[in-house]
């Protein structure tokens, strides 16, 4: 019996841990080879509120990758460059970051599999559940922070 939840909480952890590993990596390599600052430019050039780069730099970084928790690790240090041209707040830069984070979430996130896996339901269903729940929540999420920084800074 023992074993068996051994063998469980191994199997499970170790997706955590691996994920995080390459995510690192990739976040790594992203910062080091400048692609980050890139994309944030990419994004200026645009002309977009400065509020949508780090939005949108999340969301990017966590559509490719897929760990949310390695894009809010890498993404705040791939945006560290545009802060003086964006003139945004940290606190508001960090909040809109962490909102896109749950724009894109499918199969290359470990905690879709997680999350069907623990509520026992398909692919197809976790989907609908979990991706669209996610994508609404980050929509909202940067709605409330966008309310935050036009009314408190």
């Amino acid at each position: 019996m023992l074993r068996t939840l051994i063998e469980k909480a191994v199997r499970r952890g170790g997706v955590v841990i691996l994920d995080l590993c390459g995510g690192g990596a990739l976040g790594a390599t992203l910062a080091m080879t400048g692609a980050g600052e890139a994309l944030g430019q990419m994004f200026m050039q645009l002309n977009l509120p400065h509020i949508m780069v780090p939005f949108l730099v999340a969301a990017a970084l966590q559509t490719v990758q897929g760990s949310r928790v390695v894009t809010m690790l890498v993404a705040p240090s791939l945006m560290m460059p545009l802060l003086p041209e964006l003139g945004l707040p940290v606190e508001i830069l960090i909040l809109a970051m962490a909102s896109g984070t749950f724009l894109f979430s499918h199969v290359n996130d470990p905690f879709f599999w997680i999350f069907g896996e623990l509520a026992e339901i398909e692919p197809r269903q976790v989907f609908r559940a979990y991706t669209l729940g996610g994508a609404l929540m980050g929509v909202v999420s940067f709605l409330l922070v966008c309310g935050v920084y036009l009314v408190g800074y």
